[in-house]
Parts: structure tokens; C-alpha cells; sequence
């Protein structure tokens, strides 16, 4: 069968690579650095062709300077010449391999890393362009070479977490899984595509196995919290998070979920007191304020829920989310007027949500806030006319 023509353009880059690589030093020197700082402001400018001018001479200067490789492919992306990116990454990718190969018993980390983001930068390019069979087939000849390597399994796998192909994803890092099960980067990313998924179950399970090894790693324990959260274990979703913020004081995010986790258990006094918590850190944080704002409103308690209104719209006016759960606000007084049979009342308030949530629309740019409010116009609309039936 004949093999695809950039196998044997790499074949060639190859070759023309160690021809020049033998006069050049691989690491990167002086110049090569002065060259990439001067074009990154050039390709800030937009001045693509000076940066590429500057960026050649940057590889030129270092033959396995990834980030000049990955820059200039930038700037041919933006320079409209986007097979030429792919000769720039495949040149790039060439150099580095031989430089591999060169120290194949003592490969710098850095290497690897080279070698991972030029792999992955190639693979976006050919995804850019519609042809995403070409990627999986460049990574298809690199886990041919050895298909017992993990690191190409787990390479290949990212790369379609990356493109959204999840299911794809799991496959694959579970094959590098499988190969290498004492590799805790491996086994972390393929609970993060079980949880991206909705496999939260399996995720628990890998992340619970890595923090073994890093049980102080935050982002392991966050998506653990997670995890446990989403499978409706919120004792144990709290007991991560707290965990969390014994490590880190101040992490916002954690008592945010606490407060959520509690909310859930229907312990609204210990979810009030994280939230507070939360605000004492960052008195600004508006999804404190949200949380807040739903959780009274929940709990029917409006006095309180306009104190959070005020509060917040004094930091954030024209909020459209606000704006939101204001005319909720004003909906709920509705209902509690017209309980009391306070008929005219009631239509003065349901006729002032819907005047704040026709605000609502105008602000909003997320179509699921601007959804909120038409609903809401029209429970206020059914309201009003369930009102004049029963004032009579």
C-alpha cells in the first residue's frame, strides 16, 4: 500500500535536519532568544512578515527551539499559507526526533516535550483544514512504529480530548493506561475524559488512585470533590473540599462548593456561612452573590434575597444575570401578594418582572439567561391573567 506523502516529507525533513544539525547548537542560544522575544512583538503588531523573518533565524539559530517552530506556524496560519504551517511543523518535529534518537538513552524531558506539542500542533493543523483522517493517520504511523508505547497512546488520546472526540479519547488513554498503569499522568487524564464523559463514577476511581501519589495536588483533589459532587455524594464532594482549602486558605472556588454541597443536604444555615466565607475573601465574587440570592430565594425568604440584590448591584449594575433573579425577585412578591389577595399589588409586581426581564433579554448575551427571562415573561403574563379571573 502506498504511504501517505507526509510520511515520506518527514522522512525527508529528517534527513535534511541531521545534514544541518551537525553545525548548529541544539539548545537554545542567545541569538536564537533575542530572535523569538523581537518576533513575538512583531506578531503582537501584527507584523507577520518580519516576525517570520525574525522567528527563521530563531530555528536557524536552534533547531529544536519548539516554541519558534510553534510561533511560526502561527504566523503562517495568520499569513493565510497554512501548508506551509505544516511544513514548518513537520521540519520542527524532524529535528527534535533526531535529536531523540541522538540521546536515546538519556532523553532530556524537554525533548519529549517538544516532540508531544509539535505532534499535537501538526495534528490541529491537519484538523484546521478538514482533514482530520490525515492526523489520525500521522498518529497511526507513530504507534505503528510501537504500538506497545504508552506515551503514543497517550499523545494520540489527548489530542481527541482536544478536538471534543471524548469517546475516542477514553479508548485510547485507556489502552496507554493499560500499558502503563503506574503512570499517574496517564491515569489522571483518562479520569478527566471519563468525567468530561459524565462517567463520574470511573473518574472517582482513577483520581482517588492518583491522589495516592499527590495527595496534596490541588487540581486531583478539586476534580475528586467534583466528582463525588456530581454522583450526589455530597459528604464526600465536603469532605474534599474542605480539604482543599486546609491546603489553600483562600480558595474562593472551594467554599463556593461547599456552601453548594450543604445546599444540596438542605443545611442552608452551614451553606449561608461558606458563602459568607467566600465573601469575606473576595467581597466581590458575583456567583457568591448568586448562590445567595438563589439559595433565599428557595427558602421564600424575599427580604433577604433583596438585601443580596442591593448588595451586588451595587458592585455590578447592569448585570444581566442580576437582572435575571432580580425580576424573579419581583415575581415571587407577586405570588406572596396575591396569596393575600392583594390583587392590584400582585399585577403591579408580576408587571414589573416583566419589565425587568424584557431588560434582562436586551442585556444578556448567554441565550440561556435570555431563555430564563422569556419563560419568565410568560409565568408573569399567565400570572396576571390568572389574577384578573380571580379578583372577580
Amino acid at each position: 500500500m502506498k504511504r501517505p506523502i507526509y510520511v515520506f516529507l518527514l522522512v525527508l525533513f529528517l534527513l535534511a535536519c541531521t545534514a544541518s544539525a551537525q553545525n548548529v547548537q541544539g539548545s537554545k542560544c542567545g541569538d536564537a532568544l533575542r530572535h523569538y522575544s523581537t518576533a513575538y512583538e512583531y506578531m503582537k503588531q501584527g507584523n507577520y512578515e518580519k516576525a517570520r523573518e525574525l522567528l527563521t533565524k530563531a530555528i536557524e539559530d536552534s533547531t529544536t527551539y519548539v516554541d519558534a517552530y510553534i510561533a511560526l506556524r502561527k504566523v503562517y496560519i495568520n499569513l493565510g499559507d497554512i501548508n506551509k504551517a505544516i511544513e514548518i511543523c513537520m521540519s520542527g518535529l524532524s529535528c527534535v526526533l533526531e535529536k531523540i534518537e541522538e540521546n536515546v538513552k538519556d532523553v532530556e524531558e524537554e525533548l519529549i516535550e517538544a516532540n508531544r506539542k509539535l505532534t499535537l500542533a501538526l495534528a490541529d493543523l491537519y484538523a484546521k483544514i478538514g482533514e482530520p483522517e490525515k492526523a489520525d493517520e500521522f498518529f497511526e504511523e507513530i504507534i505503528k512504529d510501537d504500538p506497545k508505547d504508552a506515551n503514543s497512546w497517550d499523545l494520540y488520546a489527548y489530542y481527541h480530548y482536544k478536538q471534543g472526540r471524548i469517546d475516542e479519547a477514553i479508548e485510547y488513554y485507556d489502552k496507554a493506561y493499560q500499558l502503563d498503569p503506574e503512570n499517574k499522568g496517564i491515569a489522571f487524564r483518562l479520569g478527566d475524559a471519563y468525567f468530561a464523559a459524565g462517567r463520574y463514577k470511573d473518574a472517582v476511581g482513577l483520581f482517588t488512585k492518583v491522589k495516592e501519589t499527590f495527595p496534596e495536588d490541588i487540581d486531583i483533589m478539586k476534580k475528586t470533590a467534583e466528582s463525588y459532587y456530581n454522583l450526589h455524594e455530597y459528604k464526600k464532594a465536603i469532605e474534599e473540599y474542605k480539604a482543599i482549602v486546609e491546603l489553600a486558605p483562600k480558595h474562593v472556588s472551594s467554599r463556593i462548593q461547599i456552601g453548594n454541597a450543604y445546599r444540596e443536604l438542605k443545611q442552608y444555615e452551614k451553606a449561608k456561612e461558606y458563602y459568607h466565607e467566600a465573601l469575606e475573601i473576595e467581597s466581590n465574587n458575583l456567583s457568591v452573590y448568586y448562590q445567595l440570592i438563589n439559595l433565599e430565594l428557595g427558602r421564600k425568604n424575599l427580604n433577604s434575597v433583596k438585601k443580596y440584590l442591593d448588595e451586588a448591584f451595587k458592585i455590578y449594575a447592569n448585570d444581566p444575570i442580576l437582572f435575571a433573579l432580580y425580576g424573579e425577585y419581583y415575581y415571587r412578591l407577586g405570588i406572596e401578594k396575591m396569596s393575600n389577595k392583594e390583587w392590584n399589588p400582585s399585577i403591579e409586581r408580576y408587571e414589573k418582572a416583566i419589565e425587568i426581564w424584557q431588560a434582562t433579554i436586551k442585556k444578556a448575551y448567554d441565550p440561556e439567561w435570555k431563555e430564563y427571562a422569556r419563560k419568565g415573561i410568560e409565568r408573569a403574563e399567565k400570572m396576571i391573567e390568572e389574577v384578573k379571573k380571580v379578583r372577580w
